[in-house]
Formats: C-alpha cells, structure tokens, sequence
C-alpha cells in the first residue's frame, strides 16, 4: 500500500502545486510545496495505514524520476530522494513520539527551509 500511497500523494502535490504554480514562484516553491508535499504524503499514509517512512522514500523517488527525466538532470532529482527519506525517517519517528501536529509542523518547516536555501543558492 505504500507504493500506492506515494504514487498518489506526488500525483495530489502535483495537481495542487499546479493550480497554484502561477504565484510567485519563491513563495510556491518555500511555502506551499512543503505543506502540500508533506500533508498529501504523510495524510495518506496515514489514511491507508501505509508505513509514512516507506511513503516519503517513494513520492523522493517519483521526484527523482521527474528530475532525471524533465531536463533537470540525475542530481536535484538524488537530493529530492534524499530529502522526502529524511523527512520521512523525521516524520514517522515524531508520529510514536509527538503526534501527527508535531510531525507534520516540523517536517514543514525543514522542508520548507531546504527549499528555501535551494532557492538561495541556485
């Protein structure tokens, strides 16, 4: 089920993050993604009764085949694999010990500052 979980949650954050892609860029990509990205994937792990781990590992996957495959190139589609793996490890970890309002806010919040010092850098 978490294959399933993950293919859709990139599908819902991609759906989403396209409707409202005609704002600013920075803002998008700083503010909404992360919220977007991590309620849609620990949301339906959660739902489903998907491991949120394994979730995170495979919506990282479907960014690095979109980066590998859109022009972008094998390497910010390696990091976003990396990044949603973390995050993910973060967030299922922080479920046992937290709650869902915890693990969700931080995981936002680190995504949200990765995206905005990718943002800075490139």
């Amino acid at each position: 089920m978490f294959v399933v979980a993950g293919l859709l949650s990139a599908v819902i954050a991609r759906y989403i993050l396209g409707l409202v892609g005609r704002a600013d860029d920075a803002v998008m990509i700083v503010l909404a993604a992360p919220v977007v990205e991590e309620v849609s994937k620990t949301g339906l792990a959660l739902l489903w009764g998907a491991d949120v781990f394994l979730v995170h590992i495979v919506f990282g996957g479907t960014e690095l085949f979109s980066d590998s495959l859109g022009g972008r190139g094998i390497w910010p589609g390696l990091a976003a694999l990396v990044l949603h793996s973390l995050l993910g490890f973060g967030t299922a970890w922080l479920l046992m010990h937290a709650g869902v309002t915890v693990a969700l806010a931080l995981a936002i919040v680190l995504h949200g500052l990765w995206n905005y010092t990718a943002v800075r850098l490139l």
